[in-house]
């Protein structure tokens, strides 16, 4: 028995003596130092790019927001400035019609469209920016003054909004 117990000790001291080894880490050396030092300089690069990452994203947005909403007002004053001249010419032809035996001058008018930017906008131009169009007659400055109003409005800095996906 004694050679048996003699074994299992020399086993343990061995065992406890290797394990010891394998788990203590040695001191950095100081290659492995500056390497970890350089790691945390990275780790904190990394974070502050993130940040400033999603800080030029959101800027990005709202420029292009800003974008989407000067074109739609543009297409929006285009489409009400081409009713209220279509409107005049419809009065010119009716007065030509009843003072000169049925003359028209300009014809049938078709409305101008101001469905644009399709698929940045959910809605015609002036819809989105909540001005209402009218071919009523004589035209009146009243949609004129709706657009300009939008300029002092909620509605211009929140109700053009990109669509996202």
């Amino acid at each position: 028995m004694k050679p048996i117990a003699v074994l299992a000790l020399v086993l343990a001291v061995g065992i406890a003596t290797y394990s010891a080894a394998a788990w203590s880490a040695p001191a950095a050396t100081p290659t492995e130092a500056k390497l970890l030092k350089s790691v945390a300089t990275l780790k904190a690069q990394v974070a502050k790019l993130q940040k400033t990452d999603k800080t030029q994203n959101t800027n990005i947005n709202t420029v292009a927001n800003i974008a989407v909403s000067a074109l739609a007002y543009g297409a929006c004053s285009t489409a009400i400035t081409a009713d209220a001249i279509q409107g005049t010419w419809q009065i010119v032809d009716q007065l030509s019609a009843a003072t000169q035996t049925g003359k028209t001058y300009f014809g049938a008018q078709t409305p101008v469209s101001d469905s644009v930017l399709s698929g940045l906008l959910n809605a015609p131009a002036c819809q989105a920016a909540s001005v209402t169009r009218s071919q009523a007659l004589p035209p009146t400055s009243a949609q004129f003054n709706a657009l300009l109003g939008v300029l002092k409005s909620y509605q211009l800095r929140h109700g053009f909004k990109l669509q996202h996906g």
